[in-house]
């Protein structure tokens, strides 16, 4: 019990500030600098939805009072999304080049249904595959959409009127498709693919998961053939 402990504690000061590790039957898949920007992230975004709810429509005004009122949900809502915004550019400058397209990508399309429903094993996936960078980048550039378009909003008489008609549509825009995103990332991540959630709460993955997840990474990391 007492090497099991320390085990578990080597292995989260390893989380803290390194990744791509195995120790016993785990690896270290985000280091604590990714997962609480990743956290971040997800905590500006709602606090960001929560006051766009209440300023999107009226169903939700009783919301407002969580908040402190209508006027402060107005003066709050523009702060919570610059800080979801640059918590989105963080995680940019470190994902960045490992969201890039390789050849496990067209493997994981070719077999997504398969492989969903756990009927077709993969080989060539990487530590991300093609859906995780697609959702990356469209979350990226969704948070610049939100960035341009709420810059306009929040200072109005600044810009032209044409240019506000077309801030307030992209803005409502990618606010729906956010709220469609989030909800098919939290199902991804928790009941498509038991296991995957640990890797933003504790950083680590079971070797299990690796293998038939992303085989290529699991074959790097641990430096077996198969």
């Amino acid at each position: 019990m007492s090497q099991e402990v320390m085990t578990q504690s080597q292995l989260a000061t390893l989380a803290r500030e390194k990744e791509d590790l195995a120790v016993d039957g785990l690896i270290v898949r985000h280091t604590a600098a990714v997962r609480l920007t990743h956290w971040l992230v997800a905590i500006f975004f709602f606090l960001s939805l929560f006051t766009g709810f209440v300023i999107f429509t009226p169903f939700f005004a009783g919301w407002a009072s969580v908040f402190g009122g209508g006027p402060m949900v107005r003066t709050l809502h523009p702060w919570f999304a610059l800080g979801f915004t640059i918590a989105i550019l963080y995680l940019y400058r470190y994902w960045k080049m490992k969201m890039k397209k390789e050849a496990g990508d067209e493997e994981w399309k070719d077999n997504f249904g398969p492989y969903i429903r756990y009927e077709s094993e993969l080989q060539n996936v990487g530590k991300y595959n093609a859906g995780q960078k697609i959702y990356f980048w469209a979350v990226f550039w969704g948070a610049i959409a939100f960035l341009a378009s709420g810059i306009v909003m929040w200072f109005p008489t600044v810009f032209p009127y044409f240019l506000r008609t077309i801030s307030y549509w992209l803005h409502e825009i990618t606010f729906v498709a956010f709220v469609i995103g989030i909800i098919y990332h939290i199902y991804m991540s928790t009941t498509a693919m038991p296991g995957t959630f640990r890797a933003m709460t504790r950083g680590t993955v079971t070797k299990d998961w690796a293998k038939w997840h992303h085989p290529r990474w699991y074959r790097e990391v641990t430096g077996e053939k198969k």
